[in-house]
C-alpha cells in the first residue's frame, strides 16, 4: 500500500476514534491546559485558524468571492454544514446544520465551539494580510428549527 494512502487510512481512523481518544486523554491534557492557562475554547479556535490559513493558501488562486463560494460548496460536499454569505458589507457568515458545533444530542443546547470563528480568521488574515476579528453574533434557530451561527467579520484597516 503507498505511503499517501495508508496516511489517509490513518487520518480517517484518527478522527473516527476521536471521542474516545479524547475521553482518554482529557485527564492528562486538561491539567495542562489549566496550567498553561489555556482552555478548550483556546485550543479549538487555534486549530481553526491554521487549517482556515492552509484552505487561503490551497484557493490563493481565486477571488475573494470565488474562495468563500468554495468555502459553501466543500461545507456542502463534505456535508459540515450549510455555509451562506448574508452581507458582503460588513462580511457576515451564516453557519447552519452544523457538524462540528451544532446541537449537541440531548442538550438542548448550542456547544460553544470556536472552531469556525478561528477557521475564518485564519482563511482571511491569509488573504487580506491584515488583522480580522471573526465574532459569533448569536446562536439562534433557523428554518425548521436548525441550529445557526452568524459571524460578524471585522477588518482593520
Amino acid at each position: 500500500m503507498a505511503k499517501a494512502a495508508i496516511s489517509e487510512k490513518n487520518e480517517e481512523a484518527f478522527w473516527r476514534e476521536y471521542p474516545a481518544m479524547t475521553d482518554y486523554f482529557a485527564p492528562g491534557i486538561t491539567p495542562l491546559l489549566k496550567y498553561l492557562g489555556l482552555n478548550s475554547k483556546q485550543v479549538m479556535h487555534e486549530f481553526g485558524e491554521q487549517v482556515g490559513r492552509a484552505a487561503a493558501s490551497k484557493l490563493a488562486h481565486m477571488s475573494m468571492d470565488q474562495m468563500l463560494a468554495e468555502f459553501s460548496r466543500i461545507w456542502q460536499e463534505y456535508k459540515i454544514g450549510s455555509l451562506t454569505v448574508e452581507s458582503q458589507a460588513p462580511l457576515v457568515l451564516q453557519i447552519s446544520n452544523c457538524t462540528v458545533c451544532g446541537q449537541l444530542q440531548g442538550t438542548g443546547e448550542m456547544f460553544e465551539c470556536a472552531f469556525h470563528e478561528g477557521f475564518f480568521q485564519g482563511a482571511l488574515e491569509a488573504r487580506l494580510a491584515k488583522s480580522v476579528t471573526v465574532r459569533q453574533e448569536t446562536n439562534y434557530e433557523g428554518e425548521a428549527g436548525t441550529w445557526c451561527r452568524r459571524l460578524a467579520v471585522d477588518v482593520s484597516e
